[in-house]
């Protein structure tokens, strides 16, 4: 009998052990793999999934801190299986009702919040998603990251800024030429005085307001005035249609302050065509539900500028659902060019790989979005001069071969986007 209850305590314990063994491996069972920069394989995978959750994910979550839903550094770690956490992401609220544990753990504790479907994301595209979050939470330097938010393509916001600040120069040249004349004409007039004395001749002293209202002094005035004017004209024909500074009120007092800079949301989330369309596009009122479903009061307006969302939404935040269809929130266009101007977003965002602010200035500081660039030929054509084309893994630019070989022999340093036509006139006007 006794022999019986020590094996039965075995094999109680030998049981024990293997459960508590299988339920470990089961836990850690979602095999994110970290990401090594020497392998092009995973960094391309890491670049991909760094794309799928900026355009999908940043509007609610954080790496490193919770924004509207968890912080997502270690969510592999919290998930039982890979496949859980892929239909977790797919379809919330289909594994919340299969009475998955976690599942409902995470659903209580953000107050039985529904978070947002994604089932157009497949398997392979969330896992690199978590790929490029698990990199971004070890710290490892990506190498398709830019340095540093803002920083601008090479000489462009040196282009805006020039040209914003080219009228000074001007009035500083016109100040220059008056003094220039008046010291000339001062020289002039003692020398003409003392060859005169030196002839004999008997010289006049002609007064101070002789010598100041006087034809010679109209002449000149009138042929300075003349310049000023015509060079206001001009200039004034070619500000027409510009609108640099340009900061409308709009529907609803959107903060990009808050939502760019303090939250860190990608500008694609909202933008969603930047990359994939001429347009950047204007979002609809569905993205800002997205978020504002739960967040139902602002730090600096309070409920007041939320309410208006609801009510272009048609949702009843107190019943928690929609009453009617939307209504489009009309949104004052602040970007405008000219209908014989061609510009593509897709082109510079994806292809170029240009930030936004180059040409947007420090969106993450406005508190009332304004227009930060003339956006005139000019600034653009000096930007398409200065700006270096990033051939390395940039399969669009494979066809100019003679710049890559000219790279490769070091005979030149450099290709601008002006080297590949960035400045023929049939770019922008055809």
């Amino acid at each position: 009998m006794h022999s019986c209850k020590q094996i039965r305590g075995v094999l109680t314990l030998i049981v024990l052990v293997l459960s508590l063994a299988f339920s470990s491996r089961t836990f850690a069972a979602v095999a994110i793999p970290d990401v090594d920069p020497a392998d092009a394989a995973m960094v391309d995978k890491a670049k991909k999934g760094m794309e799928f959750f900026k355009a999908n994910c940043t509007a609610c979550h954080a790496i490193d801190r919770k924004v509207v839903g968890p912080a997502l550094a270690g969510t592999w770690d919290r998930w039982e299986n890979e496949a859980k956490l892929v239909a977790w992401v797919q379809n919330s609220s289909k594994l919340i009702a299969s009475g998955d544990p976690y599942a409902n753990k995470i659903f209580n504790e953000y107050n039985k919040s529904v978070m947002q479907s994604f089932p157009q994301l497949t398997a392979e595209q969330i896992v690199d998603m978590f790929i490029y979050i698990k990199a971004k939470d070890a710290g490892v330097a990506l190498p398709f990251e830019a340095p540093a938010p803002g920083a601008a393509a090479a000489g462009a916001p040196a282009a805006a800024t020039n040209e914003g600040d080219a009228t000074w120069y001007i009035w500083a040249l016109v100040g220059f030429l008056v003094v220039l004349a008046g010291l000339l004409w001062g020289v002039t007039s003692k020398l003409d005085k003392a060859v005169k004395e030196s002839e004999g001749q008997v010289v006049e002293e002609v007064s101070i307001d002789k010598k100041i209202f006087n034809k010679k002094t109209l002449k000149v005035l009138l042929l300075i005035g003349s310049i000023l004017l015509v060079f206001n004209i001009f200039n004034g024909a070619i500000d027409l249609g510009r609108s640099q500074g340009y900061a409308p009120d709009q529907p609803i007092k959107f903060s990009h302050a808050l939502h760019v800079g303090q939250n860190q949301i990608e500008c694609q989330y909202c933008h969603s065509g930047v990359e994939k369309s001429k347009h950047a596009g204007i979002p609809g009122t569905q993205i800002c539900m997205n978020c504002h479903k739960y967040v139902q009061q602002g730090p600096k307006y309070g409920k007041d500028e939320i309410a208006k969302i609801y009510d272009y939404a048609g949702w009843n935040p107190d019943k928690q659902q929609f009453e009617r269809a939307p209504k489009n929130i009309e949104w004052v266009k602040i970007h405008n060019l000219p209908d014989h101007v061609y510009f593509n977003h897709a082109q510079h965002v994806k292809v170029g790989g240009i930030d936004c602010q180059t040409c947007h200035g420090k969106v993450g500081e406005y508190e009332v979005m304004k227009q930060f660039a003339p956006l005139s030929m000019g600034w653009c054509i000096n930007c398409h001069r200065q700006t270096e084309v990033k051939f390395a893994d940039n399969n669009y630019y494979s066809v100019f071969q003679k710049y890559h070989d000219e790279l490769k022999k070091g005979t030149k340093g450099k290709v601008t986007v002006e080297d590949i036509g960035g400045t023929e006139c049939q770019k922008c006007h055809y």
